[in-house]
């Protein structure tokens, strides 16, 4: 049997010999001690403290159990008078309860009390010894900290996310193998179709296996893999993924934040949100291929009305060599008639007629080249571009009386889609010869000019038809099936297919301005390399 230190023993001789050692005790470690005599159950000696912490002067107060009896809250008696009972029947049964009493200013002072039944020889209760404990503080302070937790509570009850929070579960050598819920308000339950009893203290293995299978959706990753990361890196992670089992099959919107030993996560559902996504897209795309379709329309018409100048086009640079092919026959024939053809002039007239020949021929493998249905990007230079263009319109422009002038260095030279480039141009030079004659000028001009800028060629295209005065009119230029001629003389596709080949096909840029006297179109063209 251990003995009883001999200071325990000394401090008890020296309260038996100087009361004021218990009263130091009694006044600064409690707050009340209460001595009852059980014999007399009416008499019941309190100490002052405990008078002091509710609000009395030890005078004002009898020393029966009546005067505690009328401060205690009814409830509380009632809890008391019970637990008494417990503890009279049951030695071993810990008389111990917090109380409610009304202070003498009728605030409400909480108490612990705490006592013992002393028992003579034969068991019988005859004393009962006990202390108070003001623990009015405490209360409060667990009172608040409940508030503010059912106040917090509600705020997550509220979300319409689901909320959940989770701490680590290590095995014997301190690696994270698991979590274990700690948190899950409304919105996250019913998202994992349990109750929160059902979760709360659960590791989440046995809850949603699901969260250890790699998914599709997060690259063949787990979700437990994901948060793990999380914890151990305190860094936060967003993401969204498809999650199908555990009785759940939807797409989830998820953010994972570490917090003390563990980690919060909200989520969403947000399969509703990818449908609507999925058919945004498919709507899109079958725009865009509407779209895409409708251009291919439009180029179509563009080149067909392209074609029709150049038919035109031909139609006048044929017309002369047919007529000097005539006169060469005809004058061959004279010839016969007059017995006065021989081998050589025969052969001389001969290379005339072919030289008229190739022209007619040149003309045609040109304007058959312009209109082939696929082409690559390849090396072109700018300057013989320009001037196969100009041959191509030259007659045509010629009986209107306009000149077209092209001043560009021979050595420019890009990687370039020749035809549609050519496409561009023509476009731009019909729009001006309409514009010219329109204007009735009897001496139209069109100069075509270029340089090399850095990484681009800037390319130029001027003319005297007299420009646009509206602005509006000259911001619209471009726009699909915008005109400034009558109706049954112009299809308003030309330069917005033009804006189309330039930006979209060369991956250039296009604008018009008017100059001096008429427009002048800047095209800037990228450099490519291939």
């Amino acid at each position: 049997m251990n003995q009883k230190h001999y200071l325990e023993t000394e401090l008890y001789e020296m309260i038996q010999k100087d009361s004021t050692i218990f009263d130091f005790l009694e006044k600064n470690s409690l707050d009340g001690i209460w001595y009852w005599d059980m014999e007399n159950p009416q008499n019941e000696w309190l100490s002052p403290r405990f008078w002091e912490v509710l609000g009395y002067e030890a005078e004002e107060k009898k020393h029966l159990v009546c005067e505690w009896q009328e401060l205690i809250f009814p409830e509380d008696l009632e809890k008391t008078i019970e637990n008494f009972n417990k503890h009279y029947e049951d030695s071993n049964h810990p008389y111990d309860q917090i109380v409610r009493y009304r202070h003498k200013d009728g605030h409400t002072v909480w108490i612990r009390c705490r006592g013992s039944i002393l028992r003579d020889k034969n068991q019988k209760p005859i004393r009962m010894i006990g202390v108070h404990n003001d623990v009015t503080f405490q209360k409060y302070n667990e009172e608040k900290l409940l508030k503010r937790t059912d106040e917090l509570k509600a705020i997550l009850d509220s979300s319409l996310s689901g909320i959940m929070a989770f701490e680590n579960f290590y095995d014997k050598n301190g690696e994270i193998i698991d979590f274990i819920f700690t948190m899950s308000n409304k919105e996250a339950c019913k998202i994992a179709k349990l109750s929160e009893e059902q979760l709360l203290g659960k590791r989440l293995s046995k809850i949603h296996s699901g969260n250890f299978k790699p998914l599709d959706s997060l690259g063949g990753r787990t979700l437990f893999d994901i948060y793990k990361e999380v914890v151990l890196t305190g860094e936060s992670k967003s993401l969204e993924f498809y999650f199908e089992g555990d009785g759940i099959k939807d797409w989830f919107r998820n953010k994972a934040v570490k917090f003390n030993h563990g980690f919060v996560c909200t989520f969403e559902v947000i399969t509703q949100e990818k449908l609507f996504q999925e058919k945004l897209e498919k709507k899109v795309k079958e725009e865009v291929e509407k779209q895409n379709k409708q251009e291919k329309i439009l180029i179509q018409q563009s080149k067909m009305a392209a074609m029709g100048e150049m038919i035109g086009a031909i139609a006048h640079n044929w017309r002369q060599p047919l007529n000097t092919v005539s006169l060469l026959c005809l004058a061959l024939t004279t010839k016969f008639d007059n017995s006065k053809l021989d081998k050589n002039y025969l052969n001389k007239w001969i290379e005339k007629i072919n030289k008229q020949v190739n022209f007619m021929s040149q003309t045609i493998d040109d304007f058959k080249n312009f209109y082939k249905p696929k082409e690559e990007f390849k090396k072109i230079f700018l300057k013989e571009v320009i001037l196969k263009v100009a041959s191509l319109v030259n007659f045509e422009f010629k009986i209107n009386n306009i000149q077209i002038k092209v001043d560009i260095h021979p050595s420019i030279s890009f990687i370039c889609l020749e035809n549609q480039l050519q496409q561009a141009i023509i476009n731009i030079l019909i729009n001006a010869k309409e514009a010219i004659i329109n204007r009735d000028i009897k001496n139209g001009i069109i100069l075509i000019s270029a340089k090399r800028k850095n990484s681009s060629i800037e390319l130029l295209i001027q003319d005297n038809g007299g420009g646009i005065e509206n602005e509006e009119i000259l911001k619209s230029m471009f726009e699909p099936y915008f005109t400034t001629k009558l109706q049954s003389h112009g299809t308003g596709i030309g330069l917005y297919m033009t804006k189309i080949i330039i930006e979209q096909n060369l991956g250039g840029k296009i604008k018009v301005k008017n100059l001096n006297d008429g427009l002048i179109f800047k095209i800037k063209l990228p450099i490519l390399v291939i």
